[in-house]
């Protein structure tokens, strides 16, 4: 999951409620569904393979290339139709040749723990260094106000900088605007401990910053604010990255077949790429996990659904959603034909259930699956919008496409987010079979109904829909930026 997060909004107060219908033998099959996954489910498996013997999947490096050709024989081997990549082009492939490393030079001799920020270019032999100037806000006002002391020298920001509600468009200009101002590097605070840096991508949209930049500690940086308050701090840091320009990348798709070819399918999705301090397992290891869990016990079933099933394994989604942009931009026609795309990108503790994007009208869409949903749990549904354009689902949002993210507990997930520790060690069995079961009892009971999920919405509702929670600048932001179609 992207640094800033999940959701989307809501339908007109006038739109038509609509609820899925769950036959008694669509619930026969939900039981087997559950029985199977929750007695017999490969998810764990998976994701050990995906996170132990792949390991990090840095968007476009091998080992996102191997577990894209891993991906498609897991799909293979269950029974799936139409497996095959899709490739997209991103800018540039990032990857760190040697560790990162740094320290400050004045008042104080201290050696810092830092990561290189993905995508930002290799400093030159023997590193950068300059007096540290903090920035303190992202606005363009507050950025020129400093731009006497930023030329070369070493900006330095942190979560403060970002304020109280960070807008992902507004500092992106913000990033561009300071780079405009040639500082000779760039350093950011993590609010994660020093040793367990929170990685995250110094350029955007795959492309590579112009400045180098870097990250250090919580403690490292409450040290240097400390020295900053007291007078002049100097800092030194070296970083070595290997860098591939225009490279194609693979999303994995696959299908299970409904029994009426004519009607709308239901997508799921899941990012296949990871950052790379730790291996991945929880981000988005487990949503890949439980997506071919989910392909293997339906497709275990006697009969196939009505609907088609299909499932896409994006890549760049940590790089600004390049995948799934990529995916719409190429199925731009089709996606009146897609009745409800769910993702899966919020870890492995239990799920409570789904979020709804705002969509009122999909919680009672969803009426006749939560009694099943209850039996795991995981009948509740959220209306939370502070995450708004932050995972695979927006580009299908923003084009109105009903959708659904797998809603779970996060407050385990955030420790563990970008950083060395997100590793297989960190997975509960029973947790992860809970959340694929809760995915593959809503996919398939959407599939396997003959009523659409909810209505497709015009431009002009997803506009209202922005305009109800305060949205429509972060809008329009990201689609200057090119994170959403």
């Amino acid at each position: 999951m992207r640094l800033t997060a999940l959701l989307l909004a809501a339908v007109t107060a006038t739109a038509a409620a609509q609820t899925v219908s769950v036959s008694p033998e669509t619930r026969a099959e939900l039981q087997q569904i559950t029985g199977n996954i929750m007695l017999s489910g490969q998810a764990y498996e998976y994701d050990r393979e995906l996170a132990d013997t792949i390991g990090p999947r840095l968007t476009g490096s091998a080992n996102y290339m191997r577990a894209a050709e891993w991906a498609q024989a897991k799909f293979r081997e269950a029974g799936l139709s139409n497996v095959h990549p899709e490739m997209w082009t991103i800018a540039a492939t990032w990857e760190p040749e040697a560790p990162a490393s740094g320290h400050l030079l004045t008042p104080v001799d201290h050696t810092l723990h830092i990561y290189a920020s993905g995508w930002s270019p290799s400093t030159p032999p023997g590193g950068v260094s300059g007096t540290v100037v903090y920035l303190k806000s992202f606005d363009i006002k507050s950025i020129d106000s400093q731009k006497a002391q930023i030329p070369g020298n070493i900006v330095f920001f942190d979560r403060e900088s970002l304020g109280e509600h960070p807008d992902f468009g507004a500092i992106l200009l913000g990033l561009e605007h300071l780079d405009q101002m040639k500082p000779a590097g760039v350093v950011t605070g993590s609010s994660s401990k020093n040793g367990a840096e929170n990685a995250g991508a110094g350029g955007e949209l795959g492309e590579i910053d112009p400045v180098p930049a870097a990250q250090i500690g919580l403690e490292d940086g409450l040290l240097l604010k400390r020295l900053l308050d007291r007078g002049p701090v100097t800092m030194q840091f070296s970083t070595t990255n290997r860098i591939r320009e225009r490279v194609q990348v693979p999303n994995v798709v696959a299908e299970i077949p409904g029994r009426d070819p004519a009607l709308p399918i239901v997508l799921l999705g899941a990012h296949l790429d990871s950052w790379h301090p730790g291996t991945g397992a929880q981000d988005n290891g487990t949503g890949v996990a439980g997506l071919l869990d989910a392909a293997r016990a339906i497709k275990a079933l006697p009969q196939p659904p009505l609907r088609t099933i299909r499932f896409v394994l994006f890549g760049g989604e940590e790089e600004g959603l390049l995948g799934s942009n990529a995916y719409v931009k190429q199925h731009l026609a089709e996606l009146k034909n897609i009745d409800a795309d769910l993702i899966s990108d919020t870890g492995a503790q239990p799920a409570e259930g789904w979020y709804l994007m705002g969509r009122d009208d999909e919680k009672a869409a969803l009426r006749n699956v939560k009694p099943m949903l209850d039996s795991l749990s995981a009948g509740g549904t959220s209306d939370n919008v502070d995450f708004l354009f932050d995972t695979d689902h927006a580009a299908f949002d923003v084009h109105g496409v009903p959708s659904l993210v797998l809603w779970t507990g996060v407050d385990k997930y955030f420790t563990l987010h970008h950083q060395a520790s997100d590793t297989f060690d960190s997975i509960t069995e029973r947790d992860l079979q809970q959340g694929t079961a809760v995915i593959a009892v809503t996919a398939f009971a959407i599939a396997n109904s003959p009523e659409p999920f909810a209505k497709h919405l015009s431009d002009k509702e997803v506009q209202e829909m922005l305009k109800k929670y305060n949205k429509v600048d972060e809008w329009k932001s990201n689609r200057e930026h090119g994170t959403l179609p």
